[in-house]
């Protein structure tokens, strides 16, 4: 007889298979020999050699010898104890590879022997769901997963693959609380994902957007803002002439890359609304680089005029334009001049020129409702710009309109956030 506890302790290799799916495969338990095998304990010759040798070749993956040698040690294993350990030498071969259902087997086998630490079985458990999953036994992959995320409390791949399966199964509330576990847990755009695809299905589109909200600062994707912010257009009054333009700034404020044509788009909607000098440095980047007035520009005679139309007016704008502008909106029965003005101030960069103007313009007032709220939207831009991120939070939480200016404050909310 020999002892063997110690030798064995740390014979057998870490197992590290999970959940096998679409999302990913889940990292387990690492775990090594039961804890009873770290006691005194004798066993015969032939058991340990052969045990030795099966645990020595399957740490150098040899699974094929690893078994053999598991084989040769088994009709001298003596106790519980000796014949779990050759068990989760066959379980460690057999799961190595590819053969799914004799890695089931094996599991099955090593749990009817029993002596297996809690490690141990939350780790074929693990293995198990996967295993099911790779045979296309889908029921049974949902149903070993779902008992072991009420077992172990799950991991975000765990989650995330029970979600997917409600959801394809039509269960969309079921989809979306265990999607949301998954985001708990720190899965990522994938347990989003499938709350939108739940919500979606089911017309609820509050809930949809309320979860674009939460993840377009949090994922920060050009999907999801523009998502977030090209609802906008949407809304129910509202008009290119007057949000558009927001729209695009919201966007670029975002990081999302604008196209040329959404570039061209946006100066020319600043030149038309008279921002001649936000024109001016939209367009710049786009000329400098020959993409407009260039070779390949069908339209470059026009946007060539275009262009230097807006560089005409911005440096006027500069010089004097807007310091008269600013006077003569003194003068008017409305605060729309100030607003005007306030926005070319914004488009120049100068905040706090901006600020001013916007509130003289809400203070003269006299201003369509809707056209109000977006003036508020433009004082939180140029105050959030400006480092005055609170009083931005509170101006853009007072819009309420329906033409865009309420879904664009909500927009700059989550930009804020990001």
């Amino acid at each position: 007889m020999q002892t063997f506890g110690k030798a064995m302790r740390n014979s057998l290799p870490a197992l590290g298979l999970g959940l096998i799916s679409a999302f990913a495969v889940a990292s387990v338990v690492a775990v090594t020999a039961p804890a009873a095998m770290a006691q005194k304990v004798t066993a015969k010759k032939e058991f340990v050699e052969n045990f030795n040798a099966a645990s020595a070749a399957l740490s150098a993956k040899r699974y094929s010898e690893a078994l053999s040698k598991a084989d040769a040690a088994a009709p001298h294993a003596e106790g519980t104890q000796q014949k779990s350990a050759i068990e989760q030498i066959r379980v460690g071969a057999t799961c190595a590879g590819t053969n799914h259902q004799g890695c089931i087997t094996a599991i099955e086998k090593a749990r009817s022997v029993g002596g297996l630490p809690g490690a141990v079985t939350q780790n074929y458990d693990k293995m198990l769901a996967g295993k099911y999953d790779a045979l296309g036994q889908s029921a049974k992959a949902s149903a070993q997963t779902k008992a072991n995320i009420d077992k172990y409390g799950g991991s975000a791949t765990e989650l995330q693959y029970i979600a997917r399966k409600e959801l394809d199964a039509k269960n969309y509330g079921e989809a979306v609380r265990y999607a949301q576990k998954a985001v708990d847990a720190k899965g990522g755009g994938t347990a989003y994902n499938i709350m939108l695809n739940a919500y979606s299905a089911q017309g609820k589109m509050d809930d949809y957007y309320k979860v674009v909200e939460r993840i377009a600062p949090a994922m920060k994707q050009d999907t999801y803002w523009r998502m977030l912010i090209e609802r906008t257009k949407k809304e129910p009054k509202f008009k290119s002439q007057e949000g558009l333009l927001d729209v695009y700034r919201a966007l670029t404020a975002a990081g999302v890359k604008l196209n040329t044509q959404e570039q061209k788009e946006m100066a020319e909607m600043a030149l038309n609304r008279g921002m001649a000098i936000e024109a001016e440095k939209v367009w710049a980047p786009l000329f400098k680089a020959g993409t407009l007035g260039g070779a390949s520009d069908k339209d470059a005679a026009r946007n060539k005029r275009l262009y230097d139309l807006a560089v005409t007016e911005a440096k006027a704008d500069k010089a004097t334009d807007l310091a008269k502008s600013e006077a003569e909106a003194a003068s008017k029965a409305t605060g729309d001049a100030y607003a005007s003005t306030a926005e070319s101030w914004l488009g120049a960069g100068d905040n706090a020129k901006a600020i001013d103007l916007f509130q003289k313009a809400l203070a003269k007032g006299n201003m369509d409702a809707g056209v109000t709220d977006l003036v508020k939207v433009r004082l939180g831009i140029a105050q959030y710009k400006g480092g005055k991120k609170a009083d931005a939070t509170k101006t853009w939480q007072s819009v309420k309109a329906d033409n865009g200016a309420a879904w664009l404050a909500k927009s700059w909310l989550a930009i804020a956030k990001s």
